[in-house]
């Protein structure tokens, strides 16, 4: 075996569109419109810079919910150009882009292969000198669920790389799509590189000499369940090594959910929350986060749900003028941070504040004292969280598919975990404080 390197991606969904709330102005629109484009594109630049021996894609190029004719030509034109550099590429089709969804499609150039879906293929690969160098497996989606496991039944060849494509959320329960466990890849030791797809985050889940197992993560998020920098991964496979795993920043666009804590302003005053946001604002901009993607190129744009919490008197004029105040808040934002760049879009501001509440009624009164010790042990139990995860699961569950419907609002991840406790203790201490209060 010799050395060989490559690029593994997945989960393009090209023709979807951003989720960025309200309507942008003009000036934003090409920039939004084709982020999820543009990162392709990106893709394909860094093939032919880095010259890979090939590109593999681990299912969904395309987004089911948004057939697009602007999508298939231009995928095929971005393989054109790989085309013309050497470059083959490597596809299954996944849940969102099953094998029935292309019917009708413009067929790809022939550098692309994509597999099919009556059982696993194996397809050689071979270099710009004719040489074997490695063996593919992958088998594609014909409708959107696949509950076959199909991963069983890849082999691998002697003496060259052997490769496995699979579109999986990676869960052996989940007849869905691909009911598949990270101790069944490992176990057939045919593969020496698992390359995943279906799951948005990229995560290398386990790797050893000459073996490895990897989800690449979407190239560019589209809503805030998609939060931070998108990309792929360049994976150089050496003999005798642990695979080289190196992330590709891509993403145009970065979604980010960043927190204020309003403690610091002592009047109820908008215009000091708004400058507290701007200052915030523009560290993001001078942070070096994602700031520098490939080729040279930048982040063009963040697009911010911007989550208020803490204690302040600015809480009663949010909460008293709450529509009002959230939209004077949003406009302002939106119109001083377009013109920076990258762009800072306001999405979306959520409030979580509450009233200050005084320290000698919590010091004071054993129930206050009891509910932030339960707070305080509950912040950090993972054992808690868990049993909390599992209970809400059905309720925060959008379907079968993590992907349905909107991310932000249905899938609980650990950020949304704790600011849930978070508002549970702040509703029970402003209730009781209430009833104290009341005559």
């Amino acid at each position: 075996m010799r050395k060989i390197r490559f690029l593994h991606t997945a989960d393009l969904h090209l023709g979807s569109r951003l989720s960025v709330g309200g309507n942008y102005p003009p000036e934003l629109s090409a920039l939004f419109d084709n982020a999820v484009y543009d990162a392709f594109s990106l893709l394909c630049t860094e093939a032919i810079e880095k010259q890979v021996d090939f590109l593999l894609i681990s299912g969904d190029v395309y987004d089911g919910g948004s057939r697009s004719v602007k999508a298939n030509i231009f995928f095929n034109e971005q393989c054109e150009r790989l085309a013309r550099h050497n470059i083959s590429v490597y596809a299954i089709a996944g849940n969102h882009d099953p094998l029935s969804f292309y019917r009708g499609l413009i067929p790809p150039p022939e550098n692309v292969y994509l597999f099919g879906g009556e059982g696993p293929e194996n397809r050689d690969v071979y270099d710009r000198n004719g040489e074997l160098i490695a063996s593919i497996s992958g088998c594609s989606y014909n409708n959107r669920a696949e509950s076959r496991k199909v991963h069983l039944d890849y082999k691998g060849k002697a003496g060259i790389w052997n490769i496995g494509l699979l579109h999986t959320q990676l869960e052996a329960e989940n007849n869905y799509y691909v009911p598949a466990s990270i101790q069944e890849l490992i176990a057939n030791k045919d593969i020496n590189y698992w390359a995943l797809g279906h799951l948005h985050q990229h995560d290398v889940l386990w790797k050893e000499k000459n073996r490895a197992i990897v989800y690449p993560g979407i190239p560019q998020g589209r809503d805030m369940g998609e939060e931070g920098c998108g990309g792929a991964v360049l994976v150089e496979l050496i003999p005798d090594t642990e695979p080289e795993i190196s992330f590709i920043n891509l993403s145009p666009v970065i979604y980010q959910r960043i927190e204020i804590p309003v403690d610091s302003i002592n009047k109820g005053n908008l215009i000091d929350l708004q400058r507290l946001i701007m200052e915030i604002g523009d560290e993001l901009l001078n942070n070096d986060f994602c700031l520098q993607l490939n080729n040279g190129e930048v982040v063009k744009a963040f697009v911010v749900d911007w989550v208020l919490t803490g204690r302040s008197e600015v809480s009663q004029v949010l909460k008293r003028e709450k529509e009002e105040a959230l939209e004077f808040l949003l406009n302002t934002l939106r119109e001083t941070f377009i013109c920076r760049k990258p762009v800072i879009w306001t999405r979306k501001i959520i409030d979580r504040t509450g009233l200050p509440i005084e320290e000698s009624i919590l010091e004071n009164n054993p129930i206050y004292q009891d509910i932030e010790k339960i707070a305080f042990f509950l912040k950090d139990n993972q054992e808690f969280q868990e049993e909390l995860v599992e209970e809400l699961g059905l309720i925060w569950s959008a379907g079968p598919d993590h992907e349905e419907g909107d991310p932000a609002l249905f899938h609980l991840n650990d950020t949304t975990l704790k600011a849930i406790l978070r508002q549970a203790r702040q509703a029970i201490l402003e209730e009781l404080i209430g009833r104290r209060e009341a005559p």
